[in-house]
Order: C-alpha cells, then sequence, then structure tokens
C-alpha cells in the first residue's frame, strides 16, 4: 500500500509508535482493521506530563500528605476565609 504522507506528520508518527514500542505499519493496520471492523474512526492520545513538572507535583503531594503543605496554604474552616485568604494573595502578588 502506498499513502501519501506528509513528512513532519509521518516521522512524529514514527517517533510515537517507536515510544510505544511499535512499528508505524501496526499502527495502521491497526487503525484499517478498526475501522473495518466498527466503521468508526477514534483518535486519542493518553495526557502527558512532563517530567519536571511531574516531580513537583510529586513533591507536592509528599509536602501535603506530611503536614508541610501550610508554607503553601493555611487551613481553612470555611469556604468564605479560604476565598478571602485567595483573593489577598491575589492582591499582593500584583
Amino acid at each position: 500500500m502506498n499513502v501519501k504522507i506528509d513528512a513532519d506528520l509521518k516521522k512524529q508518527a514514527q517517533e510515537l509508535a517507536k515510544k510505544l514500542g511499535l512499528p508505524l505499519s501496526a499502527v495502521v493496520s491497526g487503525f484499517l482493521r478498526s475501522f473495518v471492523a466498527t466503521g468508526e474512526i477514534t483518535f486519542r492520545v493518553d495526557p502527558s506530563v512532563r517530567p519536571e513538572v511531574e516531580a513537583e507535583l510529586l513533591a507536592l503531594h509528599s509536602a501535603a500528605l506530611t503536614g508541610q503543605w501550610d508554607e503553601f496554604s493555611p487551613s481553612f474552616d470555611n469556604g468564605s476565609d479560604a476565598v478571602a485568604w485567595l483573593r489577598q494573595a491575589v492582591e499582593a502578588a500584583e
């Protein structure tokens, strides 16, 4: 089968397939099999987070679990106190 595809698109598809441990031909065959079986086309890429962002989120999660979160935000007993604190923080940052 010969199919004309934009060179950049082909390169990106090959790189993603390689990350998944698949040759691009397997990806194309899989799409075609699914298309024939269901008559539908579905496109999906699971979102991913950059490694440095993931590390920061994990550190913040750990800090919250160990009670170190107060350096970022105090605890509140009600929503109005939380909103007031947020408004004050935004005003201070401006």
